[in-house]
């Protein structure tokens, strides 16, 4: 009897391990994907676009929001995540950022059919996108724009913006205004102007 007693109280409680679990991850967009404004119709002749590869260092390939804690420290927020893979948030970012900074009549992501090339294809190779203990972002990236038939034009961005300590969706603003400054210097070389 005391083990059928024991086995009901045990299969009552049951229900409740295994109800509904409070969520605590909380998921975020770069601010220049999700409220890029309206990009004006491009121009009569407007090139087409390729963006990629974009490439960014495989600790900065994971859900996580990354901290930058030191030189050679990096930190893993337990609950801040991106809403989806990274690479897919900036690829967006920045397709936005050169749709408005670079009139293309359209942006084809990286790979493209290797028999029709984009008119300018733009990559990036991204050093650094993270926050750090302070609340601050640093943006590193170095780039290139091609013409098809012309060479090529590399470049550097390094952002540094502010934000304060503790908040994630500030660090996360200012990640996306970091990305907007990398999408103008790249816009700019493609105009066939400076780089700020």
């Amino acid at each position: 009897m005391r083990q059928l007693a024991v086995a009901i109280v045990l299969l009552s409680l049951l229900p409740a391990c295994l109800g509904p679990r409070t969520e605590s991850s909380r998921y975020y967009m770069l601010p220049e994907a999700a409220q890029a404004p309206a990009a004006p119709a491009p121009p009569a002749g407007a090139p087409s676009l390729g963006l990629g590869p974009i490439t960014l260092p495989p600790y900065l390939a994971r859900p996580e929001l990354a901290t930058r804690l030191g030189p050679e420290r990096i930190a893993y927020a337990a609950d801040d995540r991106w809403a989806a893979p990274l690479e897919d948030l900036l690829v967006r970012a920045l397709a936005e950022g050169l749709r408005t900074g670079l009139p293309a009549r359209e942006i084809v992501r990286w790979p493209w059919a290797l028999g029709s090339p984009p008119d300018v294809t733009v990559s990036v190779d991204l050093m650094r996108f993270e926050a750090d203990a302070a609340g601050g972002v640093t943006l590193e990236a170095r780039w290139t724009v091609t013409r098809r038939g012309g060479s090529a034009l590399a470049g550097e961005t390094r952002i540094r913006e502010g934000a304060a300590p503790g908040d994630v969706a500030g660090s996360v603003a200012a990640l996306g205004r970091a990305l907007g400054a990398l999408s103008r210097d790249i816009a700019a070389a493609g105009r066939g102007g400076a780089p700020r």
